[in-house]
């Protein structure tokens, strides 16, 4: 129980040094998370870490905790990648360090056991990790949402006319925007499969194959979005599709998008869910 106490002391002021220590990181992280609409997500990430870690309090609690020396390896190689982030301004590099020192931390203080428990909440902290050339992938999961969408509301008798990204309707034009391109729903809800992923008891295979399925789930839910927008616009009018059920296709996308995570890890099986809130 000393031990226990005098680990929780150092752990404090480790986080104390690495808050001072990577407050430019810590800073780039939250401007992101607030101004970056591809992980405005940032904060519900280290939310869900945070509670993920506090349910298994019990369990960690019964661990007898030993400390590790290969946490300094890791402590280590996170103040190296931090250095070289730092010269070459990598800032991607700079906050998975961050997550990489927190883990060797709590691995030197607490063991291996410890560590083990609690490594997916730690590790899903890199979610909240703003990856460099998002941007790049936007063009094309723009063009493949205006030309399927287009294609998918010819099919069902909705006459449309594609011109690039813009979709002309005869009562008005669309352009599938930034917005619309589908990446930031692929981001929100690759977290959202994660969890699921991790709650559902199962084999490995079932969890990366929900994982893997949100990625063209999304791309899929987002082309329903846009089409159900178009079909909306082609009875009611522009207005109506884009003043009053715009904003409700959003919930659209997402049911789409859960109910295909649902049908995937269904397909493996009955579903059973941990208990971890």
């Amino acid at each position: 129980m000393k031990n226990d106490k005098t680990n929780n002391i150092l752990f404090v002021i480790l986080i104390l040094v690495m808050g001072a220590f990577y407050y430019n990181t810590i800073k780039w992280l939250i401007i992101s998370w607030i101004y970056n609409p591809y992980y405005s997500n940032g904060f519900v990430v280290i939310l869900l870490s945070g509670y993920m870690i506090w349910g298994l309090r019990k369990e960690v609690h019964k661990i007898e905790m030993k400390q590790s020396q290969m946490g300094l390896i890791f402590l280590i190689i996170g103040m190296i990648l931090y250095f070289i982030a730092s010269i070459w301004t990598i800032r991607f590099l700079s906050g998975f360090s961050l997550i990489l020192t927190i883990y060797g931390g709590i691995l030197f203080l607490y063991g291996w056991e410890f560590t083990k428990k609690i490594s997916f909440p730690i590790l899903f902290l890199l979610l909240a990790i703003p990856v460099p050339f998002l941007d790049l992938a936007t063009p094309p999961t723009q063009q493949i949402s205006a030309v399927s969408s287009s294609g998918l509301a010819n099919f069902i008798g909705i006459p449309v006319q594609r011109e690039g990204l813009v979709l002309t309707m005869h009562t008005g034009k669309f352009e599938v925007g930034t917005e619309c391109s589908g990446l930031f729903s692929i981001i929100s809800l690759l977290t959202t499969a994660i969890i699921f992923a991790y709650i559902l008891e199962g084999s490995l295979i079932a969890k990366l194959s929900i994982v893997i399925s949100s990625l063209p789930l999304a791309l899929a839910g987002n082309i329903l979005r846009i089409t159900s927008i178009l079909a909306v616009a082609n009875r009611y009018g522009h207005d109506v599709a884009m003043n009053y059920f715009h904003d409700f296709s959003d919930i659209l996308l997402f049911s789409t998008v859960l109910i295909g995570l649902f049908i995937v890890g269904r397909s493996f099986g009955r579903l059973k869910f941990k208990n971890i809130f």
